[in-house]
C-alpha cells in the first residue's frame, strides 16, 4: 500500500507543540516512508520557518518524492476547478492525484474537513487516517474510508 503524507502529518511529527504532535509522531514513526508532492515540503518548510527540516526526511529516505504536476497538470487543474467552493489548494489537488495514481493507497492528513469530501476518479471516497481525536468527535467512518 501507498502511504501519502499531508503537510499536517509531517508538521504534527515535528512540531512538539502541535496539537496533533503524539498522533502525528506514532503515524510517522510507525508508517514511513511516505510519498510527497513538492508542495508538501514546501508548506512544511513555511509552517515551521524551517527548510530544511522536511529535505533531512527526503535524505534520510522517510520521504518519497515521486509526483511531477508536470505529467498531471490538467488532472490537478479538473480537481481544482472541480473543488473551487472549497478552495482547494494546490498540495491537496496534487494528493488527491496522487491517490488516484495508485488504487492501494492511504492518505494521512489532520485536514478531515477536506479529505471527508473530496473524491478520487470522481466518485470514490480517499482512504484516510486522521487523528484520533477527531475520529472521536465524528465517528469510525472517517478515519478509514
Amino acid at each position: 500500500m501507498k502511504r501519502i503524507a499531508d503537510t499536517g502529518l509531517l508538521k504534527a511529527a515535528l512540531d512538539a507543540s502541535d496539537t496533533y504532535h503524539e498522533w502525528g509522531s506514532r503515524e510517522f514513526q510507525n508508517n514511513a516512508p511516505f510519498h510527497v508532492c513538492e508542495g508538501v515540503l514546501v508548506e512544511l518548510a513555511h509552517l515551521l520557518g524551517d527548510a530544511s527540516a522536511g529535505v533531512r526526511m527526503l535524505a534520510r529516505g522517510d520521504l518519497i518524492l515521486d509526483f511531477n504536476l508536470a505529467e498531471n497538470v490538467d488532472e490537478v487543474l479538473v480537481l481544482l476547478e472541480k473543488y473551487s467552493d472549497r478552495e482547494m489548494d494546490l498540495v491537496d489537488g496534487c494528493i488527491v492525484r496522487m491517490s488516484e495514481l495508485n488504487d492501494q493507497c492511504k492518505v494521512w492528513t489532520v485536514d478531515h474537513e477536506d479529505f471527508r469530501v473530496y473524491r478520487r476518479h470522481g466518485r470514490q471516497t480517499i482512504a484516510c487516517e486522521f487523528p484520533r481525536s477527531y475520529v472521536s468527535r465524528h465517528g469510525p467512518s472517517c478515519s478509514r474510508v
